[in-house]
Order: structure tokens, then C-alpha cells, then sequence
């Protein structure tokens, strides 16, 4: 007997990075940056996991698509024309 698994959408850090991205964009502050809460809280209600969130946080990081402030609580997303 086969089982088949549903493919997740943000299994790849690359694409989970960049989900994460787009849900700062949208929920970005006037003072230039969203809250981590926010984006994890949205991240997994678009069907990501809690391990996808911080795989896609390190990814991010790691390739300068966007920086959490040192407390944790502050992501700042990249202007669109560098990433």
C-alpha cells in the first residue's frame, strides 16, 4: 500500500523566505517594519509550519533578504529592488 503526502508549500527554506517577505511587506509598519509574531501567526495560517518559519528566518538572514533586530521581535524586509 502507498501513502501519498501532500506536497508542503514551503518545505524549500528558499520559498518559505519568501513567503516571508511578501507577509512583511503587506504588514509593514510606517516605521519601516513588521513584528515577527505577526509574520510567524501569518506564515502558518498560509499553511506554513513552525519549522518552515525558522528555516525560512534563517534562510532570509542568511542571504540578506530581510533582518531581525537584535531583541527578536522586528523583521526589516529589504527594498524591492534588492532582492
Amino acid at each position: 500500500m502507498q501513502k501519498f503526502v501532500e506536497s508542503r508549500p514551503f518545505s524549500d527554506p528558499a520559498a518559505a523566505a519568501q513567503k516571508l517577505v511578501a507577509i512583511a511587506r503587506e504588514l509593514v509598519w510606517p516605521q519601516g517594519y513588521a513584528y515577527t509574531g505577526v509574520t510567524n501567526t501569518a506564515f502558518t495560517r498560509a499553511g506554513g509550519s513552525v519549522a518552515e518559519y525558522g528555516a525560512g528566518v534563517a534562510y532570509g538572514t542568511a542571504h540578506g533578504l530581510f533582518s531581525i533586530d537584535e531583541s527578536g521581535t522586528r523583521i526589516t524586509v529589504k527594498p524591492a529592488s534588492a532582492t
